[in-house]
């Protein structure tokens, strides 16, 4: 990754999540108040503290290594000393997180393993601890000793927030960019095609060998639009509101009546006026109802008399929730493929993308629900979503 930039590399910090952490982790001004009189002994053992560090990662074969390769170690020292001193001299306040935040991104920048990341702070607090030991008085160890320890994980926890963010979103930012690269030319191919196919007489040979490379241009134009769904999906942000379950159910169910495995399946609505309403993002939600009730429809269709059930009731475990449930008539999963079904590009339909699935787990995921599919035995397969109540 090094050498190469990101949109992702350029993320915004997000102060309030960062301050609500600094509030949860209790470090208030009466907190803080309790170190005030300690930081000049820390600032002052910053040169200190870099040789510390210096000499614990130089013990390691990896690290020692890379220390080695650089053109001028002693920078990287400066860089220690420098950050030390910082987190003991400024005020945990929004230019403090920022600070924080762009070092997280540095690490993905120049992918450093986050391993050494968890390992240095390790070794910040052994150097924490010796001061401590040995500058501050017995009656007041205690309370400086567990503010500084505050302090380090607000310190890892911005820094391993921003290098799990920015490295989920380098990766997401590869896959969009490389299903954006073939879209175009995969529609292109299979328009091709299709005008290649009318010229040819049905009893040419060529005719079926070009009617499957058709088939499998549509499998990878599809895969290439739930990627982008799904990617889509996982970079938004969700904003639930109330939604009428009736209305989305009819909704989905509406634009899934064109397609032809609906004309042989009977569907049926069992929705309780008690659990009327549910509470999600409306785009979020909608694609998690379509992809499962689409995969009922496609597994009932290859059933004699197929049949799809939608029911709803109350769920009050662990909080006011609503419990739904699609079932179909179709032949489950073998138990083996139960979990797999959920990952990505997994599928056990000949043309399936593997997304149908993987997108409504990531759908009712950030909605705070939960979904679960299982076998009914002698019966068909059951999908149960649980989600909070509107």
């Amino acid at each position: 990754m090094a050498g190469m930039r990101y949109e992702a590399l350029s993320l915004s910090v997000p102060y309030n999540k960062l301050l609500a952490l600094k509030e949860q982790l209790g470090l208030t001004v009466d907190a803080l108040a309790v170190l005030a009189p300690y930081r000049k002994v820390f600032i002052e053992k910053s040169r200190a503290f870099s040789g510390y560090f210096t000499e614990v990662f130089m013990g390691i074969s990896d690290t020692r290594k890379i220390i080695e390769g650089l053109e001028d170690p002693q920078t990287l020292k400066d860089a220690w000393a420098n950050w030390f001193r910082t987190v003991f001299m400024m005020e945990l306040d929004e230019n403090f997180l920022a600070y924080l935040w762009k070092i997280g991104l540095r690490h993905v920048e120049v992918n450093l393993d986050q391993r050494y990341t968890n390992l240095g702070f390790s070794v910040v607090r052994q150097f924490c601890q010796e001061v401590i030991r040995s500058e501050v008085p017995l009656s007041d160890a205690a309370q400086v000793a567990f503010v500084i320890d505050k302090i380090l994980d607000l310190c890892l926890l911005t820094e391993t927030s921003a290098f799990i963010e920015a490295s989920s979103r380098c990766d997401i930012e590869i896959i969009k960019g490389i299903a954006d690269r073939i879209r175009n030319p995969i529609t292109v191919i299979g328009g091709n095609l299709k005008r290649i196919q009318k010229m040819l007489d049905l009893k040419d040979p060529s005719y079926c060998v070009v009617e499957d490379i058709i088939s499998q241009s549509s499998r990878c134009e599809s895969m290439v639009a739930d990627i982008k769904t799904y990617v889509d999906m996982f970079q938004k942000e969700s904003y639930p509101v109330k939604i009428s379950l009736p209305d989305l159910v009819r909704l989905v169910l509406d634009e899934l009546r064109a397609k032809p495995e609906a004309q042989k399946v009977r569907i049926e609505t069992v929705l309780d006026p008690m659990a009327g309403s549910i509470e999600a993002d409306p785009p979020d939600i909608k694609a998690a109802f379509y992809q499962v009730l689409e995969n009922a429809m496609e597994a009932a269709a290859t059933s004699p008399n197929g049949l799809v059930r939608v029911d709803s009731g109350p769920y009050r475990a662990p909080f006011n929730a609503v419990k739904i449930t699609i079932f179909n008539t179709g032949i489950p999963p073998r138990a083996e493929d139960m979990e797999r079904l959920f990952s990505l590009f997994y599928s056990t339909k000949p043309g399936g993308s593997g997304f149908g699935l993987p997108i409504a787990r990531l759908a009712v995921r950030k909605n705070l629900g939960r979904i679960t599919l299982e076998p009914v035995p002698g019966e068909g397969t059951r999908v149960t979503m649980v989600l909070p109540k509107g």
